[in-house]
């Protein structure tokens, strides 16, 4: 489980967005629930360092890879923003606020460099900097 220092409320979502993660099945075992925990605790590093919305950056770290496409299936620089898709789905059958599906959807779809999306805004700027910080440092013990 992720540690933190949410909300109640970012802490009952954190808990509802590992859930549903834990109930995909994953394809791509580099990105199983340890790898997505390890994202949302550097995500949730940085949003408090950069002073973003923990409300956008929290469930946009945790959805991110919510949807698995082979690195070689021609529908890989979609992989983003069907998650992103799925994703919105998800927070919207929770009632999440529907004021932050823009900026979840946006942080999500422009994480994946396939994807070719520009980034607009700090939240977006999170996850995949987060994912890409550990790519390069992938232990329990550096975290």
């Amino acid at each position: 489980m992720v540690e933190t220092t949410l909300t109640p409320s970012l802490q009952l979502l954190s808990e509802q967005c590992r859930d549903f993660i834990k109930s995909l099945i994953h394809a791509d075992v580099a990105h199983d629930i340890t790898h997505i925990e390890r994202v949302v605790r550097v995500a949730i590093q940085l949003c408090n360092a950069e002073k973003a919305n923990m409300a956008v950056v929290l469930p946009a770290a945790w959805l991110h890879d919510c949807v698995a496409v082979a690195k070689n299936h021609p529908d890989r620089a979609k992989a983003s923003t069907m998650a992103a898709d799925k994703a919105i789905g998800f927070l919207q059958g929770l009632g999440y606020d529907e004021g932050l599906f823009e900026d979840i959807h946006h942080a999500i779809a422009a994480h994946s460099f396939s994807a070719n999306i520009a980034i607009k805004t700090v939240e977006a700027q999170i996850v995949p900097v987060s994912y890409t910080h550990l790519r390069a440092h992938e232990t329990d013990s550096y975290l």
